[in-house]
């Protein structure tokens, strides 16, 4: 058993106790570090023991077992961006899905990255710009961390644009058939930010969801025109 106290004395492997929670780089090990003898060879029997984990090259997190806060979107967010949690991960996280997505799928403005990670395998997808500004929202989760995710109108819009949907007629059938989404959960959707995505995506497949989304639920169509 090992004291929280963050100002204990370090002796032998009790300095891992004085570790944050969050992710933390190499440069800030190898200073934690200076007293040892050999800083690198330290850095690699902690992860040996399990002390730490090495999300990739450069990124370390305190394991759990020691107290550390592993926040898969966070971690997403850092490892590689710009980005944001994104498509079904994101669906999943809004409860518009019912099915918990494994892989944490994210959007870049980067180009596109598989990254596989001790704490599993994360995707980025590409978007430009003019889309990537609009629909994103900011979650504070513990020690005022926090991770970027799509809002369900961004998430649904991100998938879509995928789908290589052509007729508005298999949007409804893609909804609930390919994702599984129950339409009850979707008919509160932000109508002002469903226009912006669908101007800003230029994309088939969107346009024709904000149509279909429009008629379905017996809105103005003018926004989707």
């Amino acid at each position: 058993m090992y004291s929280n106290n963050k100002h204990s004395s370090y002796y032998g492997d009790e300095i891992v106790h004085t570790f944050p929670e969050y992710p933390f780089d190499y440069q800030y090990l190898i200073n934690r570090l200076k007293s040892y003898r050999n800083p690198r060879n330290k850095i690699g029997l902690m992860i040996k023991k399990g002390q730490i984990i090495r999300i990739k090259k450069g990124i370390y997190i305190l394991s759990s077992n020691y107290g550390g806060e592993i926040d898969k979107f966070t971690i997403a967010n850092l490892i590689y961006g710009p980005s944001y949690v994104s498509f079904e991960t994101a669906l999943s996280y809004w409860g518009l899905i019912p099915e918990r997505v494994n892989l944490i799928i994210s959007t870049t403005t980067k180009r596109n990255k598989k990254l596989k990670t001790p704490l599993g395998t994360f995707l980025y997808h590409y978007l430009n710009n003019s889309r990537y500004i609009y629909g994103v929202t900011r979650v504070v989760v513990k020690n005022n961390s926090a991770f970027l995710i799509a809002k369900r109108e961004k998430a649904l819009c991100d998938v879509i644009a995928t789908s290589h949907i052509y007729s508005i007629k298999d949007i409804e059938s893609y909804l609930i058939e390919n994702m599984r989404i129950d339409l009850d959960l979707v008919q509160d959707l932000d109508r002002n930010l469903l226009k912006i995505l669908s101007e800003n995506y230029s994309n088939v497949s969107v346009r024709l969801f904000c149509k279909w989304y429009s008629k379905y639920f017996k809105l103005s169509e003018e926004n989707y025109s």
